[in-house]
């Protein structure tokens, strides 16, 4: 009787890997089938939600309809300007309705003179609470030969609100010049800074929020408007200025006001009148609804203004730059409000 000899180990090990393979294999077929499965079941998910939107199908058809989503923001097409217009950059905005309703020119390049300090409120607004003060002192020689001021004298002290009269009213080269050093002297954290150097320090952060709310056709080199050549923007930029400056209610009390008188912290009696001819009632341009804003002239910039209205609950702005004289911004602004409220009209 022949011995039966037992199978090498080698070949034992090769029998249990192949079974694993086996096994391992059979085990991917069978997820992938489920994986298949699966997939299958969520597109036919997917393609009956899209073929249906989501919406009752009315009648018997079984046809699926596609609904498109539509924004329910109202708007309003560009209107047509018929009144005549010479002003060379023009503006008219529905606040109400979030729309531009005539623009000419709006994205060229221009001065902004005065209409700068809207930025300069607007920050003031934004980095002051209202019992703030502000100290008159050596930043008074910054302010440039010629320019309109609000007649602050070194040692005076005026509260945020004061000083915002100050720089919007008279249109105040000084008042700036003051919130400038004050500000940027506040930001840097560091009252040991010049004057020329906390200035810039704030004119930075002009610059700064002009890039945040989208004004890339602009840049300022001073917190007043007076003429440099770096120093400028778009009529469509002053929109976006002029928006961020009615955020706060603040800047909208101030603009709208005809005139101030304050006996100041420091103990000076002080006046002044709005130059802003919209909201005067004596004024030939007065503006029914006319709630103020902002005027501005140099030789480069022309006469400038950006007018803000509110009649009846309805918001407009017209931006008016470049103008030959400055009866011919007036004139062009009434003439853009009484088109912005007659599309109003013609859609309530």
């Amino acid at each position: 009787m022949k011995k039966q000899t037992a199978r090498p180990a080698s070949a034992r090990r090769k029998r249990r890997l192949w079974k694993r393979r086996i096994a391992v294999i059979a085990l991917l077929l069978i997820i992938v089938a489920l994986l298949a499965v699966v997939g299958w079941l969520l597109i036919r998910g997917l393609v009956q939600a899209v073929s249906t939107g989501d919406e009752p199908v009315s009648g018997a058809s079984s046809s699926a309809t596609v609904q498109e989503t539509t924004t329910t923001k109202p708007t309003y097409p560009t209107i047509s300007v018929t009144a005549p217009l010479t002003t060379p950059r023009l503006v008219l905005y529905d606040m109400t309705h979030d729309t531009v309703l005539y623009s000419k020119d709006a994205q060229a390049k221009c001065y902004p003179a005065s209409l700068t300090k809207l930025m300069t409120a607007a920050l003031t607004a934004e980095l002051c609470g209202p019992e703030e003060e502000f100290t008159v002192g050596t930043e008074l020689s910054l302010v440039q030969p010629l320019s309109s001021t609000a007649s602050l004298q070194a040692g005076y002290r005026l509260t945020r609100d004061m000083i915002l009269d100050a720089l919007l009213l008279p249109s105040g080269n000084d008042a700036a010049y003051v919130i400038a050093v004050h500000l940027g002297r506040k930001i840097a954290q560091d009252e040991t800074l010049s004057d020329v150097d906390a200035a810039r320090v704030f004119v930075n952060r002009m610059n700064d929020e002009l890039l945040e709310i989208g004004a890339t056709g602009s840049h300022f080199s001073n917190p007043d408007g007076y003429y440099s050549p770096d120093h400028y923007t778009t009529a469509g930029d002053m929109l976006l200025i002029a928006k961020n400056a009615l955020q706060y209610d603040i800047v909208r009390q101030s603009i709208g006001k005809t005139s101030v008188s304050y006996v100041l912290p420091s103990g000076q009696s002080v006046s002044w009148d709005n130059s802003n001819q919209l909201i005067n009632p004596s004024s030939p341009y007065y503006f029914e609804g006319a709630a103020g804003m902002k005027t501005g002239f140099t030789d480069e910039a022309g006469h400038c203004v950006v007018a803000y209205a509110n009649r009846n609950g309805a918001e407009m702005v017209a931006v008016v730059m470049g103008g030959l004289s400055s009866d011919q911004r007036w004139a062009d602004a009434v003439a853009l409000l009484n088109e912005g409220y007659a599309a109003e009209a013609s859609h309530s």
